[in-house]
């Protein structure tokens, strides 16, 4: 099968108004040593860390998701490894739960979190990173429109605003989201 390498199949809510961008910028603003992706996916945003980590000159990114065993798979691993072929000494693919991969690391640089984030998700996730992320935590959503999404409502899921409100409340973060959807959330643990 020939690649496509002007448009690769991304599958992303990203690709739509270009937040690559964003991701690449924020790579290249922090310098991160470590970075890690919880739900990769086809790897849109995986591409875009990686690009900015390759013009860095330093840089590792440990991509996570579950691909096939995901219950709404929509993507095979092979579609993230085929788009990332390029960033291959940079990549690492692992097929795993998001869930339990904080206990893996210590310290890391960059969090990217995006695995039909809700609320609950989210608070499952979060907490366990907070301590261990230098820079940043990405989340995919935050906005109401996000919120509003059709699974989000169907699945009576959790609000991530009200779960990012409740989490600053605690005291120790602050964060920003930007539109549009699906919205990323910047979040940083306060010195």
């Amino acid at each position: 099968m020939k690649r496509n390498w002007e448009n690769p199949p991304w599958y992303s809510s990203y690709e739509k108004n270009n937040y690559g961008e964003l991701f690449y910028s924020l790579m290249r603003i922090y310098r991160p040593k470590k970075v890690v992706e919880l739900g990769t996916k086809a790897g849109y945003s995986a591409y875009h860390i990686a690009r900015g980590l390759r013009d860095n000159r330093k840089g590792k990114l440990d991509c996570y998701d579950l691909w096939e065993k995901y219950e709404f798979n929509t993507v095979p691993k092979s579609t993230a490894i085929n788009n990332l072929a390029e960033f291959k000494d940079l990549v690492s693919f692992n097929e795993r739960d998001a869930i339990e991969v904080y206990k893996k690391y210590n310290k890391i640089d960059i969090l990217h979190v995006d695995i039909s984030n809700d609320g609950k998700i989210l608070e499952n996730i979060i907490p366990y990173w907070i301590d261990k992320v230098r820079q940043v935590i990405l989340i995919e959503g935050g906005s109401p429109e996000r919120d509003n999404f059709h699974w989000m409502i169907k699945y009576k899921k959790e609000p991530i605003m009200s779960w990012l409100k409740g989490f600053a409340d605690r005291g120790g973060i602050e964060y920003f989201t930007i539109n549009p959807f699906p919205s990323i959330t910047i979040i940083q643990k306060l010195q």
